[in-house]
């Protein structure tokens, strides 16, 4: 069972670029790990990790228990490689240690998380970085705390995004205020994010400020997204607005590029999606729709074509 693990770990550590069937050997290597789900082989990779000097092997067999420990769901895993997070003190193995935490099983609230809250203080940008994509897995009330107290203290706009990334995942109405502070924040990005956070945490709530932000021409998409998500009737003509002010011209493809990285949708499909919910009992969205058929098909946008297509024209 050991020669088979140090077997595998040699050949994802493997770095000639002889191809089999297309794939390197250690790319071959690292799909084989993600399969395994032999318990049995966890306790002998804690003792070759302890163990073994060479970085390159215990980062392999770092890869391979964190697998184990999403296949078996042992969360005990997750204990170890924190430990471990105090010991390590090469900067590119506690990275790749703590994106592989990320990568994992949720981690339990009765494990420790002082670890990583450290290294979220960390001089390497890297480990400070990784640490908080890590943190996303644990959804203990301290990580939020953490978050805001990390958020009030640091001037790195890089960072910034990152502890916004996090609040994304684990923030609930305590963070509201922070977030709506970061609305204003230079970054593009991280006003994004934090419009998403405060929408995924307010959710109906908050529809009249997802529509006000709409009409105001702020952070459109994201306010096209929320009131997709979870605005009502009430929010038809601020929609029904934005899709009017999208169609008055004509607009490059590469836009669709730009727009789609979240979830595959423009703003204009996200609004149409929403007005269609309201198609048979709203004579207004019945009109909407008419127009965008009508006198704007030509202005249409490939993929809106074919949701037009599919959703309008073949109903």
């Amino acid at each position: 069972m050991i020669d088979y693990l140090s077997n595998l770990v040699a050949r994802i550590c493997d770095r000639t670029e002889q191809l089999h069937n297309g794939q390197t050997t250690s790319w071959q290597a690292l799909r084989e790990a993600e399969q395994l789900a032999n318990h049995a082989y966890i306790p002998l990779l804690y003792q070759y990790i302890t163990q073994e000097p060479d970085k390159d092997k215990r980062r392999a067999a770092c890869f391979i228990i964190t697998q184990l420990s999403r296949n078996t769901n042992d969360p005990e895993v997750i204990r170890f490689l924190l430990d471990r997070l105090r010991m390590e003190q090469d900067a590119d193995m506690i990275t790749s240690m703590q994106q592989d935490l990320e990568r994992g099983l949720a981690i339990p609230s009765y494990i420790n998380l002082e670890p990583l809250f450290n290294n979220t203080l960390s001089l390497n940008n890297n480990i400070r970085r990784s640490a908080l994509l890590a943190l996303r897995c644990s959804h203990h009330p301290a990580v939020e705390d953490w978050a805001l107290n990390l958020l009030k203290r640091t001037v790195n706009e890089y960072d910034i995004y990152y502890i916004t990334l996090l609040l994304h995942k684990v923030g609930t109405p305590k963070s509201v205020p922070a977030l709506r502070r970061l609305l204003e924040y230079h970054r593009q990005d991280v006003k994004s994010l934090a419009f998403a956070a405060i929408a995924d945490i307010e959710k109906e709530k908050e529809a009249m400020f997802y529509a006000r932000c709409l009409m105001r021409g702020q952070l459109k998409f994201e306010a096209m997204e929320a009131i997709y998500k979870y605005a009502d009737e009430t929010a038809i003509p601020s929609v029904t607005a934005r899709i009017t002010e999208l169609l008055s011209k004509r607009r490059s493809s590469a836009r669709m590029t730009i727009e789609t990285v979240k979830n595959g949708f423009t703003d204009l499909m996200l609004g149409m999606e929403f007005l269609f919910r309201f198609r048979t009992a709203k004579s207004d969205v019945k009109k909407t729709f008419s127009w965008i058929t009508e006198k704007r098909a030509d202005y249409l946008l490939p993929e809106e074509r074919e949701w037009v297509r599919k959703h309008l024209v073949s109903a």
